[in-house]
């Protein structure tokens, strides 16, 4: 080699994952140590600003930016004929190295003339070993072993693992005969003698052909698990979608067809492509069982209320249902369901975000509103008002109800569903753990509460942080931790993939924060940390008929509590003495504490005249009414987000947000989300009162 020659070239193709491969090539940087590099990004027609934003932070790399999408194998070749490097290391967008990988590696290379091609550990989000870091050769037996489940069921047999070769450790060093596409560490002139990739496999396969294809030279492959990278699994590719799923099963006829076509006769090859097109079905209705298995759900609930409303119309006995005139109406069901299924389209409610619970009353309440005008229209086949009246009753409060438990329990990737902030726990230096800490809870948006940080070093700790690294394992289920956020100019990658490995057991999100700290990386999305602008515009709170609606709601809802309260409570206000207290312009009964609910009565009672709303500013503030400030209310968006606010300019970005992004659906999750959030309005003005007496 060259003494002007790079000792490793490094190839990454990229396709709309900007933000992993910035965050791939800082952790590059950080495992360069005394290592000459050459990296080349092949941009694979990704139509956004790729190129310029990688350019700008990475003006070393050597950009090849295609007018299409030539496939992963044809844009890795052409790096491929262009690096000049002892050795070529081809690896994924969505991963990242530890700072000793390429060290690592190279040295591995360097002391094993026979090896042509390394690979190293690899490791999932979550800090699972992932199995295809050490591979086999697909043969016939070995997939059908891994489809039918055998290898899971007899995990240490070679018999029914020679897929993933589950006999080797996964800390042992070892030969095998295929390496994961996302990490493969090349000797440069045998990679060139191969050919490269072969470019008629677009996506997936490649890889197992390539490897496969060393067993004709004189080298071999082999396993290094003494590294490790961390691996997002196809985030430039959706997984879910039936074109990919195709192209990957469609890749395992192709390999099979090379490389076996002749061992075998047409109608077994027959077989085996029937087979592989059967997998590519269950394969699809697999990743989309989640989202199917919502959908479908949200249509027996609907059905259900319309059924049930049926019911209650005609009697619980149901002699009307199986007779024709009670048949005649299943229509009805059919009806519902369409309308509820497009409406829900528009709506966004089978997007990958699962829609909030206003999501769904909006296309509900669409839906009956359908339904009555459509069988207004259609005289002979009119549906009893009735009916439909308890069907929309019973709708909502199944909905709600259904909600509110997926709510509780909603994941990461249902972020939109949840109705409790998810707990955070920062990793990183005070100063710049601050700094996140202020961004994150400036955006109203995002369910994060930020619980606090630690030190990644003992010796930084103080009052103001929760603990360091050695106890984060310990503080995560002391503080109830959701989600953990890694700053990476805090924390070495090898030290974070260690504690990420560690911790794999515990219900815990991981996310990183790259050097640049300007987005959040997670396993499915980016998150920016820069400040949403707030423009002037019309606010949408102020708009006529949003007002005149909310207020039917307020006083619609306001009106019966407030009758039933008043009926508990009316002997103890009239024959008991009073004591009033004045806050903010409003009369209370003093000792607010011991006097809750004919406090109650009150509150409702302004809620009816329109002094206060259901939801608004805070009781307790220091501003007013006016049209730049939301009416005071039972509950808001402030008073359900006051773990995430830091100071007033927090609050009055919070009370700005929901000015501009008002509706009434946006009440409506506000209300119940402050159940979940224990906003008790009493409880503030009985604190106020003691403050103050």
């Amino acid at each position: 080699m060259k003494n002007s020659s790079p000792h490793i070239s490094i190839i990454i193709v990229n396709y709309k994952v900007k933000e992993y491969i910035a965050n791939l090539l800082n952790s590059i940087k950080k495992a360069q140590h005394n290592l000459k590099l050459e990296i080349f990004v092949v941009d694979n027609d990704s139509r956004d600003d790729s190129i310029p934003y990688l350019k700008e932070r990475f003006p070393e790399v050597e950009y090849i930016a295609n007018k299409n999408n030539v496939g992963f194998a044809k844009a890795n070749n052409q790096a491929i004929r262009k690096a000049e490097g002892k050795y070529t290391l081809i690896i994924n967008p969505d991963t990242l190295v530890s700072e000793d990988t390429l060290d690592v590696l190279f040295k591995h290379m360097e002391k094993n003339p026979d090896c042509g091609a390394g690979g190293c550990k690899i490791l999932n989000p979550d800090g699972t070993f992932a199995p295809e870091s050490k591979r086999a050769v697909p043969t016939i037996w070995s997939s059908f072993s891994k489809v039918f489940g055998l290898n899971s069921l007899f995990p240490n047999s070679r018999l029914f693992n020679q897929y993933y070769l589950n006999w080797i450790d996964e800390d042992e060093v070892a030969k095998v005969p295929v390496l994961s596409g996302s990490f493969m560490f090349w000797r440069t002139q045998l990679l060139k003698e191969l050919g490269g990739f072969d470019e008629r496999f677009f996506m997936y396969g490649e890889d197992i052909d390539l490897c496969y294809r060393v067993q004709e030279t004189e080298y071999h492959i082999e396993y290094v698990p003494k590294t490790s990278i961390i691996h997002y699994k196809g985030e430039s590719t959706k997984k879910g979608d039936l074109r990919y799923i195709r192209i990957f099963n469609k890749a395992l006829y192709q390999f099979y067809d090379k490389h076996y076509s002749a061992r075998y006769s047409f109608f077994f090859r027959m077989l085996i492509y029937l087979s592989i097109w059967l997998k590519t079905l269950t394969s699809w209705v697999s990743s989309n069982f989640k989202q199917v298995r919502s959908t479908l759900a949200d249509l027996v609930i609907l059905n259900a209320s319309v059924a049930i409303g049926f019911l209650l119309r005609y009697g619980i006995k149901g002699e009307n249902i199986l007779n024709s005139e009670g048949t005649k109406y299943l229509w009805i069901n059919v009806l519902s369901s369409g309308l509820f299924l497009f409406s829900g389209s528009l709506f966004g409610m089978f997007s990958k975000e699962r829609a909030s619970i206003s999501t769904i009353l909006k296309a509900l309440t669409t839906t009956y509103l359908g339904v009555v005008i459509i069988t207004f229209f259609v005289r002979n086949l009119a549906y009893t008002r009735l009916g439909l009246i308890f069907g929309f009753i019973l709708g909502v409060i199944f909905f709600v109800s259904f909600k509110l438990y997926r709510g509780y329990k909603a994941d990461d990737e249902h972020h939109d569903e949840k109705l409790k902030n998810d707990r955070v726990l920062i990793v990183g230096d005070l100063d710049e753990s601050s700094s996140i800490i202020s961004r994150i809870h400036s955006r109203p948006e995002w369910n994060y509460e930020v619980v606090g940080n630690i030190t990644v070093n003992g010796r930084d700790e103080n009052e103001n942080t929760l603990g360091s690294l050695s106890q984060l394992s310990d503080l995560i289920k002391a503080y109830h931790i959701d989600q953990v956020f890694f700053v990476l100019n805090a924390i070495s990658y090898k030290q974070m993939l260690k504690e990420i490995s560690n911790l794999q057991k515990q219900d815990v999100v991981f996310k990183l924060i790259p050097d640049s700290m300007d987005f959040i990386l997670g396993k499915s999305k980016v998150e920016y940390l820069e400040a949403v602008p707030l423009v002037e515009v019309e606010f949408m709170y102020s708009k006529p008929a949003n007002k005149i609606l909310k207020r039917m709601v307020d006083i619609g809802t306001a009106l019966p509590l407030f009758l039933a309260i008043l009926i508990v409570t009316f002997p103890s206000m009239i024959f008991l003495k009073k004591d009033w207290v004045l806050i903010n312009g409003m009369k209370f009964y003093a000792d607010i504490e011991n006097n809750k609910w004919k406090n109650r009565v009150r509150l409702w009672g302004y809620v009816l005249t329109g002094k206060l709303s259901l939801v608004g500013s805070p009781l307790i503030s220091d501003t007013d009414s006016s049209e730049n400030v939301a009416k005071k209310g039972l509950t808001g968006l402030i008073q359900i987000s006051r773990n995430k606010i830091q100071d007033a300019e927090d609050t009055e970005s919070f009370a700005l947000y929901y000015l501009q992004n008002y509706s009434i659906w946006m009440d409506i999750d506000i209300i119940i989300k402050s159940i979940f959030n224990k906003v008790y309005p009493l409880d503030d003005l009985s604190e106020f009162e003691k403050s103050n007496s």
